[in-house]
């Protein structure tokens, strides 16, 4: 088996064009790697997918299933995984697997296709069974009589027949709590979760052309919302409580002081400042910077009497406030926490005190004449689209200070933008959760709110 061969096979399973093939494989050097227990992602220096020939002799003998697991591991980069944690759990791979396997079932509906997850994982055990489609799936799902409500709960919102689908947390979070302590070891995880280094997602251009790939493929009827699927929907709106609570409301004044916008004391974006001025004079005091002395002396065949120059003083006047950025976090982590945020934002964006944006894995500006207008919205988050949209202002008007409103779980910041914006001041106003090792790399100050 070669790289080659491993192409062909997969380009004869579907349309290569349909479904992009080409261009994703091209991403990619396939490499065959006895070392690693079944397949890879390395994304380091030059992308590569790395397959364990025996694991494909034993489980893709037929191309359908090699396509699954090429699908599973291209995933855990469209989807984050390989920047969620510095150190995950079994009881994480076995949470990230179940969710990636879901997603490709919903996607790849034919028996041949997702027979490839009943093939490596038995129906019989737990948490095996959760690495696959239950049995009777897609025509009649029959959940095992022995399943805890917590797994039943599990296997309704991957494969259940609810066209809404599961947040991506909700699996995540039910998963892990299920999975406490010493995980089961008999079930077979896919791809290379005990070699950390191999999955570090060190190129987020990588992550990007992946997922702007997944992005155009076609639509399953029913989609697992989750990180960085890649999908962007232009038609989300924010929704805003009606009053923010007065602790929030304080909260966030702070962290927009700090951030050198002004709230409070009536709603003009001008206020008295001490400015540097410069002023027109005339002057019997011979000036350098008069440019009329030549022409004056060879005209007049003297030196003028008045001089003109410029003098610069510094005044009190009204001068406009600065204007910060501030990107609030619109992933489908943050759905319950949004209309309460929104509020708190709602007057000093109005007042043009500063420039909100939201994001997920793209970013979009909010018209403070209008907080409903249509935004673009992935239910994904990367922090990465945040620094993209900075670095991509020019360095005179670019902000010196920017606010992310989030519950911390952005991913890791890219190195090469992280030294770009090394003269940003970020401010961090942490919703809900207090995770904010993925933000510590850059230069900021991290603030919980009470909500």
């Amino acid at each position: 088996m070669n790289p080659n061969q491993i192409r062909t096979r997969i380009y004869n399973v579907v349309p290569a064009a349909t479904w992009q093939m080409e261009e994703l494989l091209s991403l990619l050097d396939i490499v065959v790697d006895e070392s690693i227990p079944s397949a890879c992602v390395d994304c380091s220096v030059r992308p590569r997918l790395r397959l364990n020939p025996s694991f494909i002799a034993d489980y893709c003998r037929t191309d359908e299933h090699l396509l699954m697991l090429v699908l599973h591991e291209l995933h855990h980069v469209v989807l984050g995984h390989t920047r969620l944690f510095q150190r995950p759990t079994r009881a994480h791979n076995i949470a990230f697997d179940a969710v990636i396997n879901a997603i490709l079932c919903q996607q790849f509906r034919e028996e041949r296709y997702w027979s490839f997850f009943t093939g490596v994982n038995s129906a019989k055990d737990f948490p095996a069974r959760l690495l696959r489609p239950p049995a009777g799936w897609p025509d009649r799902l029959r959940i095992p009589a022995d399943a805890s409500e917590k797994e039943k709960r599990i296997i309704q919102l991957l494969y259940g027949n609810s066209t809404v689908g599961a947040t991506y947390l909700e699996v995540f979070e039910l998963l892990v709590e299920s999975l406490k302590g010493d995980a089961a070891k008999n079930c077979v995880l896919i791809g290379n979760h005990a070699d950390d280094s191999n999955q570090a997602e060190s190129d987020p251009f990588f992550g990007k052309a992946i997922r702007d790939i997944v992005s155009k493929w076609p639509r399953p009827d029913r989609i697992l919302s989750g990180r960085d699927q890649g999908s962007p929907s232009e038609g989300y709106q924010l929704e805003s409580a009606s009053t923010p609570s007065d602790p929030l409301r304080r909260a966030f004044e702070k962290i927009l002081r700090q951030a050198g916008i002004h709230t409070l004391g009536g709603s003009s974006t001008r206020r008295p400042a001490l400015v540097q001025t410069i002023r027109a004079i005339e002057t019997v005091v011979p000036q350098p910077r008069d440019r009329r002395i030549p022409s004056w002396k060879a005209l007049h065949g003297a030196w003028p009497v008045i001089y003109r120059g410029v003098l610069e003083e510094k005044r009190i006047q009204r001068a406009p406030l600065p204007i910060a950025h501030v990107y609030l976090d619109i992933s489908g982590s943050m759905t319950s926490h949004l209309p309460k945020l929104t509020a708190a934002l709602r007057r000093p964006h109005k007042l043009g005190l500063l420039r909100l944006f939201v994001f997920s894995t793209v970013v979009g500006e909010v018209d403070p004449r209008n907080l409903t207008c249509k935004l673009p919205n992935t239910f994904g988050t990367d922090i990465n689209c945040v620094l993209e949209h900075l670095d991509g202002i020019t360095a005179s008007k670019r902000p010196q200070r920017a606010v992310v409103v989030t519950d911390g779980w952005v991913g890791t910041p890219a190195p090469a933008y992280v030294e770009r914006l090394s003269a940003v001041r970020f401010f961090a106003a942490i919703a809900g959760d207090d995770r904010c090792d993925d933000l510590k790399t850059l230069n900021i100050r991290i603030t919980k709110l009470p909500i």
